[in-house]
C-alpha cells in the first residue's frame, strides 16, 4: 500500500486469526483477530502473501478470504510460494473452491509482466531461497 502511493484513507490493515473463520458467511463478515473476536464488515480487496505453510493453513485461508470478502464485487489477490517449498499450497485452489469462490491462478509469477514483478531483490526477502516460485491467485465470491 505505502509502495503504490495509495491514501491512507482508502485502506486500512486490519489483524484476524484465519482458523477463527467459518467459510459460511455468504453476506461477508469476518472474526477479527483482537480479544473480543467481534465480527467486522466484508471488505473489497484482501491482499494476502505467504500465509500458507501446512494443509490446514490452505483451507482456514480459503474460509478467511470467503468470510471477509463482499459478494459480487469482493476480490483476494494471494501469493504463495510453490508447493515445493510450502507444505498445503497446493489445496489452497480446491479449498477456495470448496467454498463457491472462483479461482483464476497464475504459477511461477516470475513469468509475468516481462519479470518485472519479481526482480533481482526477491533473494533478500526472509524465506525465499534458489529455485523457489511463486504462485498468484486471483479470488472473487460471487
Amino acid at each position: 500500500i505505502a509502495l503504490n502511493a495509495i491514501s491512507p484513507s482508502a485502506t486500512t490493515t486490519e489483524k484476524l486469526d484465519f482458523y477463527q473463520q467459518t467459510g459460511s458467511n455468504y453476506s461477508g463478515g469476518w472474526i477479527d483477530g483482537t480479544t473480543n473476536g467481534e465480527v467486522q464488515e466484508p471488505v473489497d480487496v484482501v491482499l494476502a502473501a505467504d500465509m500458507i505453510c501446512q494443509p490446514a493453513d490452505a483451507v482456514a485461508a480459503a474460509n478467511s478470504i470467503y468470510d471477509a470478502l463482499k459478494p459480487s464485487i469482493g476480490r483476494a489477490y494471494v501469493v504463495c510460494a510453490d508447493s515445493k517449498h510450502r507444505f498445503g499450497v497446493d489445496r489452497f485452489e480446491r479449498e477456495c473452491r470448496r467454498v463457491g469462490l472462483v479461482v483464476e491462478t497464475q504459477r511461477d509469477i516470475a513469468k509475468l509482466y516481462n519479470g518485472r514483478l519479481v526482480d533481482e531483490n526477491i533473494h533478500k526477502t526472509t524465506g525465499y531461497v534458489n529455485g523457489m516460485d511463486l504462485t498468484m491467485f486471483t479470488i472473487q465470491k460471487r
